[in-house]
């Protein structure tokens, strides 16, 4: 699956976003025509190409990333630095209870039984590509695990969830991750 990433400086502005990733769709495909629109649970899907090109979106701190391929996919990424070092103004996480509270229980004993703000990270995006490429939301979030407690997948249900290398000034803070089919 060729996956072609665009970088954007996030906003708060759902607007300004939107006009990101429809400014973005319009370079990688050279058809001013095409449009981004959102299915009713928010899911971002492409109108107006002669081929299928799929979209997925995600938001890390400072940053917005939009990938196209022409399989579905699904992109989820986070500031990993935000789950290590907490500051003197961020409350520290209790990263087993959150995980115990919306991942599996494979999923929160992998959180406990090792790093616990970088193992919920990985655990996080992984299941957020996911959904992000099924469509369905975090609310499917107990219907899968990414892991048997001890190793992450690479695959859940047939899908392949691996590493998505997006490169920028201070990218190695980030961790981002697509769900998408092998071609």
């Amino acid at each position: 699956m060729a996956i072609k990433t665009f970088i954007f400086e996030n906003s708060d502005s759902k607007e300004k976003r939107h006009a990101q990733v429809q400014s973005a769709l319009r370079e990688y495909t050279g058809i001013d025509s095409a449009e981004v629109l959102y299915t009713g649970r928010g899911k971002p899907y492409v109108k107006g190409t002669p081929n299928d090109i799929y979209v997925s979106v995600t938001t890390a701190d400072e940053i917005m990333v939009v990938a196209f391929s022409s399989k579905p996919i699904g992109i989820d990424g986070e500031r990993m630095t935000r789950f290590e070092n907490p500051d003197a103004k961020t409350k520290k996480m209790d990263y087993v209870a959150l995980a115990d509270r919306f991942f599996t229980s494979d999923e929160a004993e992998y959180v406990r039984d090792g790093a616990e703000g970088e193992r919920f990270a990985q655990i996080w995006v992984r299941k957020e590509a996911y959904v992000k490429y099924t469509g369905e939301g975090m609310s499917a979030f107990s219907s899968f695990s990414v892991t048997d407690g001890i190793k992450l997948f690479p695959k859940v249900n047939g899908v392949s969830i691996k590493k998505l290398n997006v490169v920028f000034p201070g990218s190695a803070e980030y961790l981002f991750v697509y769900a998408g089919d092998e071609e």
